[in-house]
């Protein structure tokens, strides 16, 4: 694909809306570079910054994780689904991740924000005297929902703040049109984050987003899902892991009912033997908790019979 289009972070967005200026406007099959700033907006450039930094949460929509865009897609509407291939993840020089008293899966570990700052060299990220390799993803992919604009820092049916570390190169994310244009939004990148997003901070950074983007006509799913080389994920959300890990099943019940042919019943089986339900991002925030099921892909520790 030789025509690429480029989005600037120079104007980011800290609201996910329908009713935005477009940064760009693509045809259904296209090639996007997003640029994109850390969950501070660039600013927390030394530890000693972390105060004053800090969002103001009693804002509608409070300057934290910045996305950039919306690229509205030709020919996009409710019922349609969005396909974003990721191609590369080109990190910032650095980034940061932080610990506040009341925010994480575990609170009272410290009395006042703390943060680390951890420059990204040579693929690895410096933690102190400790390195260990990058592992990027990409927190935030979005299509604007049909209710009206939402922070970033959420998440639902039209994706958001999944924070699902399986959002990476090679990955294909699919996401259920909610408006005419789709309306697609990035951000949110981690140089490394693990399942969990425990103190609420992965290694989170700015850097560029490069992805390919299908429109994919009908047949939408109610929740977005995600297919690697090796396997097909489902993405759910809900206040509490027990109603999203139900949703996330479900949904994968569907899904291998479409892929295998299975009915339900198989399906649930199967899945309790050969899947995982994991935990994307559960850190005690205003967002849902964030979940996925992974099943291998037939072919990839899974077979037919008739395929030995």
């Amino acid at each position: 694909m030789s025509n690429v289009t480029h989005i600037s972070r120079e104007n980011p967005q800290y609201c996910i809306d329908a009713a935005a200026v477009p940064a760009a406007r693509v045809g259904s099959k296209a090639q996007l570079v997003f640029e994109t700033h850390d969950a501070r907006g660039g600013k927390l450039r030394e530890a000693w910054q972390v105060h004053q930094t800090t969002p103001d949460f009693s804002e509608r929509f409070p300057k934290v994780n910045p996305v950039t865009g919306p690229v509205f897609i030709d020919g996009a509407e409710p019922g349609d689904t969005v396909a974003v291939r990721i191609i590369e993840i080109g990190l910032d020089d650095q980034g940061f991740i932080l610990v506040k008293p009341d925010m994480g899966i575990t609170h009272g570990k410290v009395e006042k924000p703390i943060a680390k700052i951890c420059r990204v060299v040579a693929g690895e990220v410096l933690f102190d005297d400790l390195r260990f390799p990058v592992s990027p993803m990409v927190g935030v992919i979005a299509v604007a929902p049909a209710g009206g604009p939402i922070s970033p820092a959420l998440v639902g049916r039209y994706g958001g703040n999944m924070d699902c570390k399986r959002v990476a190169v090679g990955a294909t994310l699919y996401l259920p049109v909610q408006v005419a244009g789709a309306m697609l939004y990035v951000g949110d990148i981690h140089a490394s984050m693990g399942d969990g997003e425990v103190t609420g901070t992965g290694i989170e950074i700015g850097g560029s987003v490069t992805v390919e983007v299908e429109l994919m006509k009908g047949n939408a799913r109610q929740w977005p899902w995600l297919e690697t080389e090796t396997d097909i994920i489902s993405i759910a959300s809900a206040p509490t892991y027990e109603e999203a890990g139900r949703i996330g099943v479900d949904q994968m019940i569907d899904l291998l009912g479409t892929r295998l042919g299975l009915n339900p019943t198989d399906a649930y089986m199967l899945i309790s033997a050969i899947g995982d339900v994991r935990i994307n991002q559960s850190c005690g925030s205003t967002a849902d908790i964030s979940v996925r099921v992974e099943m291998p892909r037939l072919g990839h520790g899974i077979i037919r019979h008739q395929d030995r």
